[in-house]
């Protein structure tokens, strides 16, 4: 089930020996002696990675991984003292809040339209919520986790080094806050965040239009269905009549949007949590890894810049890598759409979205199932083309991680 042409394969064949003990790395030309020898067998197609049969001297090197952490991007380096054994960057998903909303729509309709249910407020205990974070931020924490995991499980890994982010929000928002000032925010002493608006702007419409009404309202710069938040530099104070003209669209308010902290916020969290996870691993920073790279003249890149991270210098480097995150299951068990029957479905379909299907000796990439699991939507890279299930055959079912 596991073939592969390694003759298509550029990048190293990750190795472990009989007893699953990792070990260096080995070139696909000697991958491919190894197998047709009989020395060797396939344990995972991506990444691709082959165990010996028989035993081997397990000669490793002090290999040192580099993470440069990240918001959307994550850079990873694996470093010996003579080359660079592994290069790639992961492309993180932000889409895991969008999702979760969608989801939510289709259950309440489920639940009250479809089928009445009483209302459950007190299904889980505040004990389970202690600690908990947003899922949009927990995916981003285990992903980071998965990756360093994977490749400590592939590679004879025996340092690593993670660069992190420690970011002041209060210094980000106001560059002047000192001392007590901490404690004292801009809201300190208003009853809430409209208040506090209504003053800044001093109860006037923001709008600098004539005719305003006298009934002020608070208005987001940037809608909260766009990810805008609640923060005093995303809100205008504007009156009830120019309010309403502008979400009508009669006109467009010309203000800065404000800078979002989300990403910082996020890194913080995701510093405390691998540091957590991994005692053993070695803190750097972000001024110490710019400063490595102006002394070696190498260019800003994250793959760079876990290169560095992990010590590299002089070192020949190894052709980067993308990876990327596959959803696994798309959870919104019934979508009513305008024009289409109720979709429900009971059960997960054999072929997922990524997967390598053969379709008449081709060999195709399956985008999505269609007709309640009766089609699927597949294709080659350059056309798709949608066909029977019943017509085709799975080659490879494509895990969470996809190395490129």
């Amino acid at each position: 089930m596991l073939t592969i042409k390694l003759r298509d394969l550029k990048m190293k064949v990750f190795v472990s020996n009989k007893q699953g003990e990792t070990l260096m790395p080995c070139s696909p030309r000697k991958a491919r002696i190894l197998l047709e020898g009989g020395k060797a067998d396939v344990v995972k197609r991506n990444p691709f990675a082959i165990q010996l049969v028989h035993g081997s001297t397990g000669y490793k090197q002090n290999l040192t991984l580099g993470v440069d952490t990240g918001h959307n991007e994550v850079g990873l380096s694996v470093v010996s003292e003579t080359k660079e054994v592994f290069s790639a960057v992961a492309k993180m998903r932000n889409d895991i809040a969008k999702k979760m909303d969608t989801r939510r729509m289709y259950r309440r309709q489920k639940r009250n339209q479809l089928r009445y249910r009483k209302p459950r407020f007190l299904n889980r205990a505040a004990s389970r919520r202690k600690g908990r974070l947003a899922p949009s931020v927990q995916w981003k924490v285990d992903a980071h986790i998965r990756l360093i995991n994977q490749l400590k499980a592939l590679l004879p890994i025996t340092k690593v080094v993670l660069e992190t982010g420690t970011f002041d929000m209060a210094k980000m928002k106001n560059p002047e806050i000192t001392n007590a000032q901490y404690q004292q925010g801009v809201q300190y002493g208003f009853e809430n965040v409209k208040a506090y608006v209504l003053s800044r702007d001093r109860y006037q419409c923001q709008c600098k239009k004539k005719g305003c009404s006298n009934k002020l309202q608070v208005h987001h710069i940037k809608f909260r269905s766009k990810g805008g938040s609640d923060a005093p530099n995303n809100l205008i104070t504007l009156c009830e009549k120019h309010h309403k003209a502008l979400h009508a669209g009669k006109f467009e308010l010309n203000v800065k949007s404000h800078k979002s902290l989300k990403s910082a916020t996020t890194m913080n969290i995701i510093r405390r949590r691998l540091l957590r996870y991994f005692p053993e691993a070695i803190e750097t920073f972000g001024y110490i890894t710019k400063a490595n790279r102006y002394q070696h003249t190498i260019e800003k890149t994250h793959s760079n810049d876990a290169f560095v991270i992990a010590g590299g210098s002089h070192q020949k480097r190894a052709k980067e890598r993308i990876i990327r995150f596959k959803r696994k299951n798309n959870r919104s068990l019934q979508k009513n759409r305008n024009g289409y029957a109720p979709a429900i479905r009971k059960q997960r379909y054999a072929i997922q979205p990524k997967d390598l299907v053969r379709f008449e000796g081709n060999q195709y990439q399956a985008v999505g199932m269609q007709n309640k699991g009766a089609y699927l939507k597949m294709t080659d890279g350059v056309k798709a083309v949608v066909k029977s299930v019943k017509k085709i055959e799975i080659v490879f079912h494509q895990k969470g991680v996809i190395y490129a």
